[in-house]
């Protein structure tokens, strides 16, 4: 097998079309051509819809392929696939896994399929429907209330109480051992003290990345989606990471105009988020303000790596559409959370 341009979709639906005709035992073709949805920060992510006579339903309906940057993200992979296989059970809406594969299987990296949500995503809802933004987002804080009252039995990765700290803290940790920008080393060793405050409270489900972005909604129903950073932690670490994303939202924005409306929406919605869910769940202030600090350092670094091409070239995400100024605000907000906490 050649080597496979994780960044075309034609190149990835093909690939998909040969792993299932060898897994089902009959002719498939792609219903329509592939199509790329976006990038991760570092994943490449790829609607592909096949045809054949041999195909099980769940593989004649709209499919997603995610492709992850590098062979040694193979454990990632089946983690995610595993979190999400507990999640639907337990009644929460997450597509469902398909297949994982491993790198020599078909695309020459790790991969997982899974059925592609219908709808589109809360930002595309906020952004059609502005008038309706102060619904989607209470129903989005309910949606992730809902998610924090799961019960964790079975819970199939780490169970550690410090886990999602190190998950914050390891890019990074990684970005300073390589030489980061300024002041970001300070920021790390302060940041890292914050432990004991960050890992208190009772364990539950973490998203981890829980924004507009990563909810489809169609309708009524809504699925998430991209449980890489999923955990068990205190809802204070969800939570503010998701406060945090409706801060830099205009990222995320088609054009200028787009971008200035965002800039001035997204603390809005932010104020509305917080109020909504504490609504139904009560917050403690100092481990918020630990985990607004966690949150900031990794998007600092974020930024960093972002600009200077990702490790050895494997992020996926385009830089033009994130201001290296951007790290400026995160770092004011590390600086904030700091001195709140002394």
């Amino acid at each position: 097998m050649g080597v496979l341009d994780p960044r075309r979709p034609g190149e990835v639906g093909a690939a998909l079309v040969t792993v299932a005709a060898e897994r089902f035992g009959g002719p498939v073709e792609l219903a329509v051509p592939a199509e790329a949805l976006g990038d991760g920060f570092d994943s490449h992510i790829h609607a592909v819809t096949l045809t054949g006579p041999t195909l099980p339903e769940a593989w004649r309906a709209p499919l997603v392929v995610r492709l992850l940057p590098t062979v040694d993200r193979m454990h990632q992979a089946h983690t995610e696939a595993e979190v999400q296989r507990w999640c639907g059970p337990r009644g929460f809406p997450v597509p469902e896994m398909l297949l994982v594969l491993e790198p020599d299987e078909a695309f020459g990296l790790p991969a997982q399929v899974m059925a592609r949500a219908p709808g589109g995503t809360v930002l595309d809802a906020l952004k059609a429907r502005p008038w309706r933004a102060g619904a989607l987002v209470d129903d989005l804080a309910a949606l992730q209330v809902r998610l924090h009252s799961l019960s964790t039995d079975g819970w199939p990765a780490s169970s550690e109480p410090t886990a999602l700290v190190d998950q914050r803290l390891s890019l990074p940790r990684r970005v300073v051992d390589e030489g980061g920008p300024d002041g970001l080393a300070a920021a790390v060793d302060a940041v890292g003290a914050l432990v004991p405050i960050a890992a208190e409270g009772d364990l539950v489900v973490c998203h981890g990345d829980f924004h507009p972005l990563n909810v489809v909604v169609d309708g009524a129903d809504a699925a998430v989606i991209d449980w890489t950073d999923a955990g068990l932690g205190p809802r204070e670490a969800d939570l503010a990471r998701t406060l945090l994303l409706f801060h830099v939202v205009a990222i995320v924005a088609d054009g200028r105009v787009e971008r200035a409306v965002l800039s001035r929406v997204g603390p809005m919605l932010s104020r509305r988020y917080a109020r909504a869910y504490t609504d139904a769940a009560a917050l403690d202030e100092r481990r918020m303000l630990a985990w607004e600090a966690l949150h900031a350092v990794h998007g600092w670094a974020q930024v960093h790596t972002l600009h200077a091409g990702g490790f050895d070239g494997a992020t996926s995400a385009d830089a033009s559409q994130v201001p290296p100024g951007l790290a400026d605000f995160l770092r004011a907000k590390v600086d904030h959370a700091l001195a709140a906490l002394t």
